[in-house]
This record gives C-alpha cells, sequence and structure tokens, in this order.
C-alpha cells in the first residue's frame, strides 16, 4: 500500500536557508526541517514520515523502474541541482549500480543551513540527511549489505531521532522508509555476503510443478524451480525476480545453519503481496557450481523456497529458458538496453521491471516468474476501481489459495495483441483485477518465455529478450 506520509524535498530545503537559525545543542538540527515537521500531525509523525525528492512523478519513475520518467520529473524542475543530483542516483539504483549510486551521495554531507565561513561547522540534521542516508541503506539492503544496512539504521535511530524528538510536538517523529525491519546484532557482527564459482557458465534444469487454484475453473498454473543445495539438503527454489530478498518457510529457521539477527517487517512481492518474518543468515548455498555463503533469507509465513534479487544479482549474468536456468560471468547476454529494477527508497520492494507494448503503447510490467498465472492470460492488472463500462464486463470469483482465507474478487478479461522487444507474442489475454487495498500492479508470469529467452546481465546492467524456437519446444506440461 502506498505510503501516507509525504512531502517534497526541495520547499523544505529552501524554508531552510531563509529561517534564522535555531539555538540547539550538538548536533545542529535544520530549522526549516523542525517547522516542516512541526505541521505533521501525531499520527502521521508516528506512523512514519516519507520525504519524496522530486515529487510524485521521480518517485513513480523510481518504483517502476523508468529511467525516463526519472529524467522527465528532473527537467521539469529545471534549476533545481539537488534533485537533478537525486535523478542520477535514482538512475543508477533502477540499473542495480548501487557502488556508484552511493558515490554520488556525499550530498549527506553537506551543510544546507550554516553559513560558508562557519569555523566550527556543525554534523548537519536536515531533510536532505535524512534522505541520503535513507537511500543509502535501502541500497545497502537490496546489494545484500546487511551490515551497512545496519550502520545507516543506527545512524537515523540514535543520531537523528533523538535530536529531532526533542523539539515540542515531535516526540513521536519516526521515517517510513526506515520501518523494513532491524538488526537484533550489532552491524559489525554481521556475516559479509559472497559467492564464488561463477567464472564459468552453468545450466540448471527447470522443472514445473502443477499448482491448481479453484475459482478460475481449476486451471492449472505452471511456474518453473530449480534445485538447489540448501546447507547440504536439496530444495527446490522458485525464481523470484519480483522480490528482493529471498524467501524459506519459518520451520527452516531452525537449522543450526540457520542464524537469526533480526526482523524484516515488510517484503513485497510484484502481486502486492507482503511478507514479515525473521531476518536469518544461512550459511550455504550452492546453485551448480557456484557457493553463496552467509545468504540473507527471510522465514515467512510461506510453502515455498524463492530466490530474489538478492541472490540472482550475485550470479553475474543470467539466462533463462523454458528449460533451464544458466549463469556464469562468461555467458554471452550482448544486450543494448538497461535493465530496470523498480525499488521503494527503504528497499522493502524492489522487482524486475520490462517494457511491454500493448494496447498502442508501452508500459512498464513485472516480471514475476516465482507467480503463478493462468494459462491462457499473459498480463494480470491489478487496479483499485474499475469504470462503470469495466463494472459491466466484471464478474465476482472466490479465491483459496493455500494458507490464505479465501476471498471476493472482482475481475474481467480482454483480448490483446502483445509485443515485446519487437517479438510479436499475438493475441493473448489481460485478466484485470480491483483491489482497493493493495498497490496497483502490472504483472506477467513465465508466459514471457513462450517466445524468447530472457536475458539478466547484473554486471553491465542490461536485460533484453531474444527469440526462441518456441514452436518446437513448448513450455513443459
Amino acid at each position: 500500500m502506498p505510503k501516507k506520509y509525504r512531502f517534497l524535498l526541495y520547499p523544505l530545503l529552501l524554508n531552510s536557508v531563509l529561517l534564522p537559525p535555531l539555538k540547539a545543542d550538538r548536533p545542529l538540527v535544520s530549522p526549516g526541517l523542525i517547522e516542516a515537521l512541526q505541521q505533521k500531525s501525531p499520527e502521521s509523525l508516528k506512523e512514519g514520515i516519507e520525504f519524496q525528492p522530486g515529487g510524485d512523478e521521480m518517485q513513480k519513475g523510481l518504483l517502476e523502474g523508468d529511467s525516463l520518467l526519472i529524467d522527465k520529473a528532473a527537467n521539469e524542475l529545471k534549476g533545481n541541482n539537488l534533485v537533478s543530483q537525486y535523478a542520477e542516483i535514482d538512475k543508477l539504483r533502477v540499473k542495480g549500480d548501487y557502488q556508484n549510486a552511493n558515490k554520488l551521495l556525499d550530498i549527506c554531507g553537506k551543510t544546507f543551513f550554516q553559513k560558508p565561513d562557519d569555523p566550527d561547522p556543525l554534523p548537519p540534521i536536515s531533510g536532505v540527511g535524512m534522505v541520503c542516508q535513507q537511500i543509502l541503506a535501502g541500497n545497502y539492503f537490496l546489494d545484500g549489505n546487511l551490515k551497512d544496512w545496519g550502520k545507516s539504521l543506527d545512524i537515523i535511530n540514535t543520531i537523528y531521532y533523538p535530536a529531532i524528538r526533542k523539539f515540542a510536538g515531535l516526540e513521536q517523529f519516526s521515517l517510513a522508509d526506515s520501518k523494513i525491519g532491524k538488526l537484533s546484532i550489532a552491524p559489525n557482527s554481521v556475516p559479509t555476503f559472497s559467492i564464488t564459482g561463477i567464472d564459468r557458465q552453468q545450466n540448471i534444469p527447470l522443472h514445473y510443478p502443477k499448482i491448481s487454484e479453484e475459482g478460475y475453473h481449476n486451471s492449472t498454473w505452471d511456474v518453473p524451480y530449480m534445485m538447489a543445495s540448501l546447507n547440504g539438503t536439496n530444495f527446490p527454489f522458485f525464481i523470484g525476480t519480483d522480490i528482493a530478498i529471498s524467501k524459506l518457510p519459518k520451520a527452516l529457521s531452525q537449522s543450526p545453519h540457520v542464524h537469526i539477527i533480526g526482523y524484516i517487517n515488510r517484503a513485497e512481492n510484484g502481486r502486492s503481496q507482503v511478507y514479515d518474518g525473521d531476518l536469518g543468515i544461512v550459511d550455504e548455498l550452492k546453485i551448480g557450481n557456484a557457493v553463496l555463503k552467509n545468504v540473507p533469507f527471510i522465514f515467512a509465513n510461506v510453502d515455498q523456497a524463492v530466490l530474489g534479487l538478492m541472490v540472482l544479482q550475485k550470479l553475474g549474468k543470467i539466462r533463462i529458458d523454458k528449460h533451464q536456468f544458466s549463469f556464469g560471468k562468461n555467458i554471452a547476454c550482448n544486450c543494448q538496453q538497461d535493465i530496470h529494477l523498480g525499488s521503494e527508497l527503504g528497499g522493502d520492494y524492489q522487482m524486475l521491471k520490462y517494457p511491454v507494448k500493448w494496447r498502442e503503447k508501452t508500459e512498464m510490467v513485472t516480471i514475476s516468474l516465482s507467480q503463478t498465472s493462468l494459462d491462457d492470460v499473459s498480463i494480470i492488472i491489478s487496479q483499485h476501481n474499475f469504470t462503470p463500462e469495466e463494472e459491466k464486463q466484471s464478474r465476482e470469483i472466490t479465491t483459496n489459495l493455500p494458507n490464505t482465507k479465501s476471498k471476493e474478487e472482482s475481475i474481467y478479461q480482454k483480448e490483446v495483441n502483445l509485443i515485446i522487444d519487437g517479438i510479436n507474442y499475438g493475441k493473448t489475454k489481460e485478466l484485470f483485477k480491483k483491489d482497493s487495498v493493495h498497490r496497483p500492479f502490472r504483472s506477467m508470469g513465465v508466459s514471457i518465455l513462450e517466445k524468447a529467452d530472457l536475458y539478466l546481465d547484473f554486471i553491465n546492467h542490461k536485460a533484453c529478450l531474444k527469440p526462441n524456437n518456441s514452436d518446437e519446444q513448448p513450455i513443459p506440461q
């Protein structure tokens, strides 16, 4: 669900410059920040404030993994150098280039509300500083660097919060994007997430279980999984291109090879499903000959194990076709377009996006290879409301999934011609769902592999589809 309490950053900075300085104990707090926060209700301060550098459109660009939308939002605010810098940081995160994004975050140390000739500059606490710390924390989390993620959260919790909460009316102040989770151990005690054995290409077979869901005429859904070794035991893992952190069932957290180091309050996937659970470090995960050590997982109320983008990005380059999952540094991707990774500022949300053309326009669609999708439906679209015409076409169904309550849903279907990267998928169906609670989404599942193989180059931050011989080798049934 979208966060409620937002305000733009650049008006706040303007106020910081124009207002007289406050008398405060170290560290110095921006007077413009305090004035802006004191206008918020106690409820909004407690639930969490969300800063929006660049406004709604730039945040939408980050969520959609759309660099063009980020540029458009920044260009509409010409002359605002700070927004331009945030745009460059956002575009690097969209590509998964966390290291270069973090290098640009030296703007955190800029003191926008102190005189340049101050002989004894104080470490500033400003809207800029808090936004930068949240971006840093999000980047570290998405990169699987939980040590520095914990350090960034500590700065927010032990430096920013006490300094701001001492002001009248701000005793409940908190930041929404810092509530993704927390460590229960000291950050320096978190072991480093590492990988070896990806210098050569490896091919892992894909398997397709049968999953039926009542309410859709008991249609059979095909979702690929691969086998991997978790601390010496083979497990089936689904491919989570639509979630940041990998998932494991809660029961597995009791293993002596699992070390619980904290808790995740919110991990959202491409279908707006939100998970919470213990944050654990798994000693070893083997995928083919690749060995991953100290792997972060969330232990949640799920039946299946899922490898999220935090793990997938460590594999270097990936090719996924209907029959196998291939990875290694020497895979010849030769992709020309940038990868698109949509995310939230705090890192609780990350998913692979892909530009898809249908209904005469191109939209960013989440690729959810770990999510079920109907045999005859390529794209699922969830929206808050239906138009009167859509209501006439819709019908009510009851869905029943394992470990969840049954629920009534309003849906309708429409035929559409689908083209992706110039590859004509022909006439297919899109399923519309009305959901007034969760974040709207557009999602495509394993049907993207019907006509093409998916290449993900996490080293050079590129992605593409390449036509396959689909007529000769259909998806296994």
